[in-house]
């Protein structure tokens, strides 16, 4: 009996011993979690170095970080995107300091994450979990040695902006459902674009660059560039420049080159109807370039495949001094709801997948573009279709040269797809002696 009662006592102590712990262990982990949340801000100091071409984006998420952060602060060289690559290289063969986060632009990003200067970022301390993004961007954020190195700084989804004054005077339209469902292929576009073209005289058309078109072709391509070692400019190329090819001969499109001070005149001189446009458009090309267009703009799907077009990415480099206080900024800014909430306050919208479980959190209705709600049309009608190929080292090389044979479809209409390719084919070659070229 005495054994029975012994045993039972045992029993009932360690029990109450057990849960004792796990309410202490639990009452614990929220205590150290509050006050983490409450003294980090608080306790982190130091300055965060970095190079980049968006200061106004810097400077707005900033602010918003140094309300939790107020000691860290964030300090911002310019470099355009363009000489970005070039000037870590230079740094490197100097043995000059890299900044604590690193940038890399979308055409630019395959040959710069060869080189050996990020943090593995899926390592201790950082530990991140790419579940917590979207699934198409590890084709975006891992280097050739399969690590994730960096972050994407915004999803950068693609779809068509066009002229809803435009719209409605050549289709009848201006709703972006209707305008999907007349213009479902390339094929749409061209006889569609014909009869603007009669209509309009000969002054109105569908696309205002080749650039533009090679843009949306190429971007809509799942093919990776790489079949091995080999640079596989045929099989990545081939059908986007024979659409663009197409188009061009059905002479709907003009000639202006992408990013020149014309095509910029081009989105409010009323002779052209569409455009690509990712999310970061509206703020950085179309309103600039469209001061007076407030209510007469609409973004569609474009036929085809949903695409993306640019974007950037962060990233820690190896030798940086500030890896916690990096890796605290870009934790906060790219995986937490606060930090979406002060992407939000320039139209990007980070790679976090939890916060869109909310459909009104993306929900943003726009009175330049006739008050469309442009958040749930780029989260709910495109990101979910988004696939895209791994980037490679030699990406910006046929980019690069893809611009010069665009120049040459633009000036010479006798030259065909074959031709061009060759061409292409040629330029890459003399770019990468040391590549097999197909």
């Amino acid at each position: 009996m005495q054994k029975k009662m012994r045993r039972n006592w045992f029993v009932f102590t360690t029990f109450v011993l057990l849960i004792s712990l796990i309410v202490g262990c639990n009452g614990s982990n929220e205590t150290n979690s509050q006050s983490q949340s409450e003294t980090d801000g608080d306790e982190l100091k130091g300055t965060i170095t970095m190079w980049g071409w968006d200061t106004n984006y810097i400077e707005v998420v900033s602010k918003e970080f140094n309300k939790v952060y107020p000691d860290i602060k964030i300090e911002l060289t310019n470099v355009a995107a363009e000489d970005y690559l070039q000037k870590v290289q230079t740094t490197l063969a100097s043995g000059g300091e890299l900044p604590d986060i690193l940038w890399g632009e979308r055409n630019y990003r395959g040959k710069i994450f060869e080189l050996d200067i990020w943090e593995n970022l899926e390592a201790e301390p950082y530990n991140f979990d790419k579940s917590l993004v979207f699934d198409y961007l590890d084709e975006l954020t891992t280097s050739p040695k399969g690590e994730v190195i960096a972050l994407e700084q915004s999803l950068t989804p693609g779809g068509l902006a066009y002229r809803r004054d435009l719209a409605k005077e050549y289709f009848g339209t201006d709703d972006p459902k209707e305008l999907e469902a007349v213009f479902q292929s390339i094929d749409d576009f061209i006889e569609k674009g014909k009869e603007v073209q009669d209509k309009s005289g000969g002054e109105v058309y569908m696309f205002s660059s080749l650039g533009e078109l090679n843009e949306i072709f190429t971007a809509q391509s799942q093919k990776p560039l790489m079949d091995g070692e080999v640079v596989d400019v045929s099989g990545k190329m081939r059908d986007v420049i024979d659409h663009v090819v197409k188009v061009r001969d059905a002479g709907i499109v003009d000639k202006l080159e992408l990013w020149s001070p014309q095509w910029n005149a081009s989105f409010a001189d009323g002779k052209h109807i569409f455009f690509p446009a990712a999310n970061w458009a509206p703020q950085y090309v179309i309103k600039p370039n469209d001061k007076d267009g407030e209510g007469r703009w609409g973004l569609m799907k474009p036929p085809g495949n949903a695409y993306s077009w640019g974007g950037t990415v962060f990233g820690i480099s190896k030798d940086s001094k500030e890896k916690d206080l990096s890796w605290t900024f870009m934790n906060w800014l790219l995986l937490t709801k606060e930090g979406a909430e002060a992407s939000k306050l320039v139209n990007f919208y980070i790679p976090l997948k939890s916060v869109y479980d909310d459909p009104e959190f993306v929900s943003s209705e726009d009175p330049f573009f006739n008050n469309q709600d442009v958040g749930k049309f780029w989260m709910e009608e495109i990101v979910p279709e988004l696939e895209v190929p791994k980037i490679s080292a030699s990406d910006s090389v046929v980019k690069d040269a893809t611009n010069l044979i665009l120049n040459l479809l633009n000036s010479d209409p006798d030259v065909g797809t074959d031709e061009a390719i060759s061409k292409l084919k040629d330029e890459v070659e003399a770019k990468l002696p040391d590549k097999e070229i197909k």
